[in-house]
């Protein structure tokens, strides 16, 4: 059995248990079993369209659990679905152009690029629980649409296309960072801004570097799982936070101020982190298509670094404030360890992931059998 669905569901599985043993939001036992027999479903897919199906229905399951918080999410993940099931469609009438375009508008709007993100803003806004969730089975569309969608002449002629666009999304959501005043905002516009980078990335994928996609998916999830319990960690203690001056919360909770940094640090190439790789190999990959897509992706990654800083800053510096709430608990903890674990261990030994994924993507997938009736 190739080793490369295993280590995809592996990362898949923790990300989304993460936030449930994180937070004090009870946990639906029976909708995360669901989810996760879904992500399995889709990674050990025999067919495309099966694999294509299975993630319309976890985008169904994601739009169950959203719809309490969040209209827009689950209008969002509505959409996804539909769009998931137009790709099967498409791969079992031999439309590989429509399946790569229509695969690619799916990722786009799980990710949250520009300007089709409001849903997955309003996600990190009202729940960022399931935001964090619905990231892990992101990671798994990613994995099959460089598996299945990816190896194909439409979608080599269609590629140049989605680079520059998600290098101009990418700009959009970093420029979105540095006006924001609030935490949440912050949470939202570095989505956005990784959400630009993962279409930039998928899109030089054609070019043949498909673990640099998978490693761009995979740092992006869990960078943005972990900032998003530590959010939620600290607004539980601390209330909502605003930029209008300094909190000095790392007094208070030097743990959570410690693993903010990590994970904020991971979300832009901190040097030791599966961001920091991820980001050089997508550099390289995307040179030998655009050059000015890859000076737009650095400028991007500066102007979030900037943002961030300013936000760590502005959220945990300053004034020491006083607060009767305890640091991490140990679930949280537990939640820390795991996530940055991860992290620095694709860090350092990226190619745990890298080298399984490039011999595992790289053959080309054998003719697309329909299973709807149609022959192409």
């Amino acid at each position: 059995m190739p080793a490369a669905p295993w280590e995809a569901l592996i990362v898949c599985l923790l990300l989304m248990a993460a936030p449930a043993i994180g937070s004090q939001r009870s946990t639906r036992i029976g909708l995360l079993t669901a989810l996760a027999l879904t992500l399995g479903a889709t990674l050990f897919a025999a067919t495309p369209q099966a694999a294509y199906l299975a993630v319309a229905l976890g985008a169904l399951l994601h739009a169950f659990d959203a719809w309490r918080y969040s209209r827009t999410g689950a209008a969002m993940l509505g959409l996804s679905t539909l769009s998931a099931l137009g790709v099967a469609a498409a791969l079992d009438q031999g439309q590989m152009g429509a399946a790569f375009l229509l695969s690619t508008v799916t990722i786009a709007l799980r990710a949250g690029v520009l300007p089709v993100h409001v849903g997955v803003a309003s996600l990190c806004d009202r729940a960022p629980i399931v935001q964090i969730q619905q990231l892990a089975s992101t990671i798994a569309l990613v994995f099959i649409h460089l598996r299945f969608v990816d190896h194909h002449p439409e979608a080599v002629e269609w590629a140049p296309w989605v680079v520059r666009y998600g290098a101009a999304a990418t700009m959009g959501g970093a420029l979105l960072t540095v006006v924001q005043r609030d935490l949440r905002g912050l949470y939202r516009g570095t989505t956005a801004m990784h959400g630009g980078m993962l279409l930039a990335a998928t899109g030089a994928a054609s070019l043949g570097n498909f673990a640099a996609a998978l490693l761009v998916a995979v740092a992006m999830g869990l960078a943005l799982g972990g900032l998003g319990v530590m959010i939620v960690a600290l607004e539980e203690r601390a209330g909502p936070v605003t930029f209008r001056e300094m909190g000095g919360w790392a007094a208070a909770f030097p743990r959570l101020a410690a693993a903010f940094a990590l994970f904020g640090g991971a979300g832009v190439g901190l040097p030791g982190t599966a961001g920091f790789v991820a980001d050089d190999l997508l550099l390289h990959t995307l040179w030998m298509e655009s050059p000015a897509s890859t000076v737009t992706v650095i400028l991007s990654s500066a102007l979030l670094a900037v943002a961030t800083l300013l936000g760590y800053s502005r959220v945990f510096l300053g004034r020491a404030a006083v607060s009767l709430a305890p640091d991490l608990y140990p679930r949280e903890r537990v939640v820390v360890v795991l996530l940055v674990g991860l992290l620095v261990l694709l860090g350092f030994a990226p190619w745990v992931l890298i080298g399984p994924a490039d011999a595992f993507l790289s053959g080309v997938p054998g003719d697309i059998v329909p299973v709807f009736g149609a022959r192409p």
